[in-house]
């Protein structure tokens, strides 16, 4: 099936804002869910820990196909970004994708190791970290970013950083600036019933994410929340966000064309374009994952 476009222009915002918090030139607004959530699923985490399993899409694997298969008795989201740790290569999830209880899928993602292509296990594990900002919004940028793009802002990232890996591993950033990371941590905590935040950099608005179960955001913040910070040690001045700039961003996210079509796994996704660039899933109405960038000007 095709995509669709919506007609209606304007949709509702399924969280509310908290009070912002900043440390060393990152700026978090908590999202609170409007009403409480219908869709029933788990988190990449609880998922493998339960005994979900993603491995290379067969035994010669391909860069940017993984095989998903969840025995489990609840959906499982895997959340854009995400980095699968392990198997020929690390790889990041390229898309927000609820896979069905007890089935298989083949999802698409992104290799962030460009010098292995050899097992390191058989299954990949869920890393502590999801990949940062700007890495993310290269599929909305461009559509359908070549491999050669993302290892492109992954080498570059790593040259500004100083940090050298034998393998090209994006791993290395997170490891080499793990003291400066764990200072984030420690400075912003989430927040009971958080189900998503809105992410500023010396201020300048970056991108929101936001999932449906606060309990499944919980497993998720940190990996984010590294991502965030992985940008913000680059730009560590403090200037909180402005006022104006966030209720421009919320009133272009209500009213970006949502191009709709069947998601890879359950539900809906919409790719966001015009006024922000992201993509919603949705199942049955309800927003499950959203992640949204502000347009280039």
């Amino acid at each position: 099936m095709g995509m669709q476009t919506d007609s209606a222009r304007s949709t509702a915002l399924p969280f509310e804002l908290g009070e912002a918090r900043s440390f060393g030139g990152l700026t978090l607004v908590p999202l609170y869910p409007v009403v409480p959530p219908c869709a029933d699923y788990v988190g990449l985490d609880e998922a493998t820990a339960g005994g979900l399993v993603v491995t290379e899409v067969d035994e010669a694997g391909s860069v940017e196909t993984l095989l998903v298969v969840n025995p489990l008795g609840a959906a499982a989201l895997l959340y854009e970004g995400e980095e699968l740790a392990g198997a020929k290569q690390n790889r990041v999830l390229e898309r927000s994708i609820l896979v069905a209880a007890g089935s298989k899928l083949e999802i698409p993602a992104k290799c962030v190791e460009q010098g292995r292509w050899s097992y390191r296990s058989r299954r990949f594990a869920a890393a502590p970290r999801a990949a940062h900002p700007e890495l993310r919004r290269l599929r909305h940028d461009l559509g359908a970013p070549s491999q050669r793009a993302v290892w492109g802002e992954v080498a570059a990232k790593s040259a500004r950083l100083g940090v050298r890996s034998a393998t090209g591993a994006a791993e290395q950033m997170y490891v080499d600036r793990r003291a400066s990371l764990d200072e984030y941590v420690q400075a912003l905590p989430r927040r009971d019933g958080q189900s998503g935040v809105i992410v500023g950099i010396a201020g300048e608005l970056v991108c929101l994410d936001y999932v449906s179960r606060s309990d499944v955001f919980a497993g998720l913040y940190l990996k984010l929340l590294r991502g965030y910070a992985l940008s913000a040690i680059e730009r560590p001045l403090e200037k909180p966000l402005r006022r104006r700039d966030l209720g421009r961003f919320l009133g272009e996210l209500e009213l970006a064309k949502r191009s709709r079509r069947p998601a890879a796994g359950l539900g809906e996704e919409g790719a966001l374009t015009e006024y922000v660039v992201g993509s919603e899933l949705s199942l049955d109405g309800e927003v499950v994952a959203l992640s949204a960038y502000p347009a280039r000007i």
